[in-house]
């Protein structure tokens, strides 16, 4: 030590040594307790919500054009509603005008109803003396092409749209049905009128076989089906074919009111089912028994939506037999939720439908060999689309010559009564309720080999919403 340097400190007490060391540590303490908090367990709809506005900001500020901010956001909403199933979806501002105008106004169609099956717009059915019924559409075609262009929805409302249009405007569609090579097919729109219960008659007047065709369910389907019933009670009908193959669905409420009329007070017509175990609503029968006929229900892989609650409440109650093949599978059902402060709208499936017995209808993602959704037939009896459309053909014809026999006050005359023979599901169900008539079998399930799974429309995806009317191009 020299005399410049400074004399050492004396040492400090103990108490102070700890001080100290504690001012010192403190820093590294909060550190560490930093560190720790960066390494908790995070909230994934926090890392969701950064990463939304992550991507939008880079392309705010990268993009090559100065995008438009609002539509980002709608893009960004339709296509987190889009992922959730096919009938789901986000509404904008500037799309509710128009959806309105699709739901509640008139406009120039083709008459046929359709599913988006992989990006391809798919027939369902087209509906009788139609544009696209008259132009040779059928079950199960395929639209590749609208006026030579090809084109990606990912909605069926948007294929809705580019197919609709002004009265007497044409539209030339590209079709496949199968492995056949495509065709073109010139429609000229129209507005769409549609008569919902056609075909009434006995079709044996001497066994009583009543017959009555159903092609959707709409605001008129009630009055149209108890005068139908009435007609056919008065004729002496003892049993009735109730056709609803081709038939697409429509107003829950009309299916359910014809339910009604087959069935005691009190039975279950369907079930609706959402996500919580409580969230169980049941329709029931509300009127007493006006019909005691047995019943042949026919179905196939166009009857959907309104037309499996119908034929699942028959069958399930033990006053219907299923003949046919096996049904659409389409039960959700889509709720319309104001959102953004109403200034838009989500249409969202919020339940599915379950028949009497427990059945799921909807067929979702479950595969087409699944035997656990649809409505599968009692009795299986398969039928070629092409004989099904000369047979459907045929019908419209014969209902257009009563028309004009009415107008005429004439009495309806026309070809002998063959539908009971040239159809081959309708002969099924004819000789199955004249077994039923000689009490030698009992309407209901059938006993004997599983159902056949397979389905009279390649369609494998579901339709359309059930408490409003599906979107045919027209109706």
């Amino acid at each position: 030590m020299t005399p410049d340097d400074p004399p050492p400190a004396p040492p400090l007490p103990a108490a102070a040594r700890w001080a100290l060391a504690g001012l010192i540590a403190t820093p590294l303490v909060l550190f560490l307790h930093q560190g720790s908090m960066l390494h908790a367990p995070e909230d994934p709809r926090a890392n969701s919500l950064a990463a939304l506005a992550e991507v939008r900001q880079v392309i705010l500020e990268r993009w090559v054009e100065p995008p438009d901010d609002d539509a980002l956001t709608d893009g960004a909403l339709r296509g987190m509603v889009r992922h959730l199933d096919e009938h789901s979806e986000f509404i904008s501002a500037q799309q509710l005008a128009q959806f309105e105008e699709d739901t509640t106004g008139q406009f120039g169609g083709l008459g046929i109803y359709i599913s988006l099956e992989e990006g391809l717009v798919v027939v369902i059915s087209p509906i009788e003396d139609t544009p696209a019924f008259r132009g040779g559409i059928l079950p199960g075609d395929v639209i590749l092409r609208i006026d030579g262009g090809a084109y990606e929805f990912a909605t069926s409302s948007e294929a809705v749209a580019a197919l609709k249009g002004p009265p007497g405007t044409k539209i030339t569609l590209t079709v496949r049905q199968g492995d056949a090579p495509p065709r073109d097919i010139t429609l000229t729109r129209e507005v769409i009128q549609v008569t919902s219960v056609k075909g009434t008659r006995l079709l044996d007047p001497e066994q009583k076989v009543g017959y009555a065709r159903i092609t959707a369910f709409n605001s008129g389907t009630v009055d149209e089906f108890k005068a139908a019933a009435a007609r056919l009670e008065a004729e002496g009908a003892r049993a009735l074919i109730l056709d609803l193959r081709g038939n697409p669905g429509g107003y829950l409420h009309a299916a359910t009111e014809v339910a009604d009329l087959f069935l005691e007070k009190g039975r279950t017509i369907v079930e609706t089912r959402a996500r919580g175990p409580d969230e169980v609503s049941t329709i029931r029968a509300v009127v007493p028994r006006t019909l005691g006929l047995p019943v042949a229900v026919l179905i196939d892989g166009g009857s959907a939506s309104a037309s499996e609650i119908l034929g699942g409440a028959l069958a399930d109650n033990g006053v219907a037999t299923l003949v046919g093949q096996r049904s659409y599978g389409k039960g959700s059902v889509q709720s319309l939720i104001s959102v953004l402060g109403g200034r838009a709208q989500l249409k969202l499936t919020t339940q599915h439908y379950f028949t009497p017995s427990g059945r799921r209808i909807h067929r979702g993602d479950l595969p087409p060999t699944d035997a656990r959704w649809g409505l599968l037939p009692d009795l299986a009896v398969r039928l070629d689309p092409q004989l099904r459309q000369r047979l459907a053909q045929a019908e419209a014809e014969r209902d257009m010559e009563r028309l004009k026999a009415l107008a005429r006050h004439e009495a309806a005359g026309g070809p002998e009564e063959r539908l009971h023979r040239d159809d081959p599901q309708v002969a099924a169900a004819y000789e199955h309720l004249l077994r039923v008539l000689a009490g030698e079998a009992k309407v209901g399930r059938q006993p004997g080999p599983p159902a056949d799974l397979s389905s009279a429309s390649p369609i494998d995806s579901s339709t359309h919403a059930d408490d409003e009317p599906p979107p045919p191009y027209g109706e």
